[in-house]
């Protein structure tokens, strides 16, 4: 069964996800987040604050509201 694609921003934390589709910033591109990229969304911050994503497992960084919420994903196979 496939899970349903969701919103980066609103989905739940400390989870992993798999990027379906990312809108076209550069910046995205720069940081390795890409269709098919493994990501976890580590925490998000309140008042429409910033998410914190786990790239890869490999480094994290810190999205905006509005870019991430952009951002699709679907939870990742265990």
């Amino acid at each position: 069964m496939t899970s349903k694609v969701q919103d980066l921003y609103k989905v739940p934390v400390r989870r992993e996800y798999t990027v379906v589709s990312v809108p076209e910033i550069g910046l995205l591109q720069g940081l390795g987040i890409r269709s098919g990229t493994r990501v976890a969304l580590q925490d998000r911050y309140a008042f429409g604050g910033p998410a914190l994503l786990s790239i890869e497992d490999t480094y994290t960084v810190a999205l905006g509201k509005d870019v991430a919420s952009q951002i699709a994903v679907q939870e990742a196979a265990s």
